[in-house]
């Protein structure tokens, strides 16, 4: 009977389906089977796959070597695995793939990739995404790491009567990460990384993101929504690429985003104490952050992970967030693409006075690095230009001359884009 039907018609009713039901018809015959799975091009698997709905993978939707099939068949078992639990490696991988390749910002439309993350992580009472994705206690996967920092607790709302002291658990282990001093090294570059900087501890990162998250809750309202960052506010969304405010008319020199009004919040503690009651120090600060130099030295771009995203030398003001405050800092940084393809950010500061913003003056004084007081080394949450902001340590930035240990604790920072 399918043999009379034109293919092409076929191929579009197929696609109505669900996937799992597109494989049952291919088990009727031959012919279905051939129709299905021996099609000389994707067509019907690449809609099912759009339809599903999930974000086209494409850049800009330009063709490209996609298997659909492969692809779609990897997140639909995905969904199985965290409604019975099984491979966690399997389903984290394809919920990073998801992420990653989340349709970058340019509409106020959600994603489908990340609705379908965050439907996956809710739907139902999975043991696995209890135990490693939400209140239960970190998992030594660094995919699981990674995923629940770009959730930034938007999940864990505290319901249920043990999520409150799981939540208890769960901060007092981050604090615990995070004020080590053991954890910043020179191997470590003094911030979240590994392998002597080249790569991402997102473990560490996890702990940055859960302290902080954890700090602003405890402030209620009396911290309005409108100066957390936005991965809290807006959880996955804040991660897509080009998400972050103005970064749509940024310079075509600007790839990272850099220029524009950002809001910085630190966080600190006597790391002594760690018991629950023991509340730490939150700030907000202002940063007012302009281009000073992009790489083009063709010796070093043809060096570089990324050549399309040369390093960028950065400089502004940092600046209490009430006026009244006496902190006014001048700031020096860099921005470039580490060799695991995520994005590294690395700035000093020091005092500046009421000198304004001078850009000469950053470029040329010799004596900025002996008059620094703070560094700050740190990787962007989510895609490019995302939302989601930068999330480190900052700690003494005389790290060399010892003086790391005894006078400044490194403790967690969230730098997120405010506006252009």
């Amino acid at each position: 009977m399918i043999s009379i039907v034109p293919p092409e018609l076929t191929e579009r009713t197929l696609s109505l389906c669900h996937p799992r039901d597109v494989a049952s018809f291919a088990q009727t015959c031959r012919s279905a089977h051939t129709l299905v799975y021996r099609s000389p091009d994707q067509y019907l698997w690449r809609t099912l796959f759009l339809e599903y709905p999930f974000d086209d993978p494409r850049p800009s939707g330009e063709p490209s070597e996609v298997d659909w099939r492969a692809k779609l068949r990897r997140r639909v078992r995905a969904e199985q695995i965290a409604r019975r639990d099984g491979d966690r490696r399997e389903l984290v991988d394809v919920l990073l793939e998801c992420v990653r390749e989340a349709a970058p910002w340019a509409t106020h439309q959600t994603s489908h990739n990340l609705s379908w993350v965050t439907a996956t992580l809710t739907v139902g009472e999975s043991p696995w995404i209890e135990k490693c994705l939400r209140l239960g206690l970190p998992d030594s996967a660094s995919g699981a790491e990674k995923l629940r920092a770009h959730l930034a607790l938007s999940l864990d709302h505290g319901a249920g009567i043990e999520a409150p002291e799981k939540l208890r658990v769960l901060r007092r282990m981050s604090r615990t990460r995070v004020y080590d001093l053991r954890n910043y090294t020179r191997e470590t570059h003094w911030g979240p990384f590994t392998d002597g900087g080249d790569r991402v501890n997102w473990s560490h990162v996890n702990a940055f993101v859960t302290v902080i998250a954890m700090n602003l809750r405890d402030f209620g309202g009396d911290w309005p929504k409108e100066f957390k960052p936005r991965a809290i506010v807006q959880g996955l969304e804040a991660c897509r690429a080009y998400s972050a405010p103005g970064t749509l008319q940024r310079s075509p020199l600007d790839w990272a985003g850099v220029e524009g009004q950002w809001l910085r919040i630190t966080s600190g503690r006597d790391p002594g104490f760690f018991d629950d009651e023991h509340q730490e120090a939150s700030r907000l600060l202002r940063l007012d952050l302009r281009i000073i130099t992009v790489e083009s030295d063709p010796r070093v771009l043809e060096k570089l992970p990324d050549p399309s995203r040369p390093p960028i030398t950065f400089g502004g003001t940092m600046r209490g967030f009430n006026s009244e405050e006496a902190l006014n800092r001048v700031v020096r940084g860099t921005v470039w693409v580490m060799k695991d393809g995520n994005i590294r950010w690395s700035f000093v500061s020091a005092p500046g006075g009421q000198q304004p913003y001078n850009t000469a003056y950053l470029r040329l004084s010799e004596s900025f690095e002996l008059i620094t007081s703070s560094s700050s080394e740190g990787v962007q949450i989510g895609g490019v230009c995302s939302a989601a902001g930068v999330v480190g340590a900052w700690s003494s930035a005389h790290h060399e001359q010892g003086r790391f240990l005894l006078s400044s604790p490194s403790s967690p920072s969230w730098t997120y884009p405010h506006c252009c």
